[in-house]
């Protein structure tokens, strides 16, 4: 175009007659070349959008896979966690229990004693306090009953240790049977030794009761490889009805000279010894 206007206006080729009539169809070339041009610019813009939109599409279907991926490996990895707490926590649960289990019967053995399955001496100890405080607190009476196989080293002596450990079981047995309430406990303590514990039962109660165990044991010979071993029991009773600056170590005092009255007045039976001032300035004085 610049060259046929150069051509036109100032070197003579002879067409400028048809000056206007070139110009007019150089106008509409150009228009037509600029109209293709921007056509052409505005396909390929549209062609990049369409890619750039597959793109994002592709990209936001990868992205949405991804998540899904992502989201799925997040519940397997949580159902896998929970899986393993819940296992775990089981496994806890057990090894809680057998320890609770464990502690139980440590505490058991604790208290009692594994031959005669009566309480032990230990708990005896405890007991007795417990239910001394709680007489003196509820103002009630608490008796002590303490019982002795009578001859109890022949038994031993002529038919063997053996038969002495089943006599002590056995007169257990009784010992269980002949206690009717909850409260009232029983205890080997030591050797052919055992002690009642009465919680609120006067002089009166204990000693009936003492007197039914040692009558019923009289009444059975102790059978040991078929034979009949007759045996019988002392018992000692006393008492503690709010004396004064009693305590517990003057009840079982007061029951064990009542069971050493029973043995020097023959055996076989039962004494009660009731609680006085001399018995408990003499225990403090030693």
């Amino acid at each position: 175009m610049i060259v046929i206007i150069i051509a036109t206006n100032w070197v003579d080729i002879g067409i400028a007659p048809y000056k206007a009539a070139i110009y007019i169809t150089i106008f509409w070339i150009d228009a037509f070349l600029l109209t293709f041009i921007l056509s052409r610019q505005y396909f390929y813009q549209v062609q990049d959008k369409e890619i750039a939109q597959k793109e994002a599409l592709e990209n936001a279907k990868l992205s949405e896979s991804t998540q899904e991926q992502l989201l799925t490996l997040q519940q397997e990895n949580q159902e896998e966690l929970e899986q393993r707490v819940q296992e775990r926590t089981l496994e806890l649960n057990i090894a809680l229990q057998e320890l609770e289990e464990v502690n139980q019967e440590l505490e058991r053995k604790n208290i009692i004693d594994e031959l005669t399955g009566l309480h032990n001496r230990r708990f005896y100890d405890q007991k007795i306090l417990a239910e001394y405080r709680r007489s003196k607190r509820n103002l009630t009476p608490l008796s002590l009953v303490v019982i002795d196989i009578d001859h109890f080293k022949r038994v031993n002596d002529d038919y063997g240790h053996l038969a002495g450990d089943q006599c002590l079981v056995w007169l257990s047995g009784h010992i269980k049977q002949c206690l009717k309430r909850n409260s009232d406990l029983a205890f080997r303590y030591g050797g052919e030794e055992f002690c009642l514990i009465l919680p609120e039962t006067d002089s009166q109660g204990a000693f009936t009761l003492a007197e039914s165990l040692r009558e019923n044991i009289a009444r059975r010979a102790f059978l040991y490889q078929e034979l009949e071993i007759p045996i019988t029991i002392s018992c000692g009773v006393c008492t503690y009805q709010q004396q004064a600056d009693a305590q517990p170590e003057h009840i079982f005092a007061g029951a064990d000279k009542a069971l050493y009255t029973a043995k020097r007045s023959g055996r076989n039976q039962t004494q009660e010894h009731k609680l006085v001032d001399e018995d408990i300035n003499q225990q403090d004085v030693t």
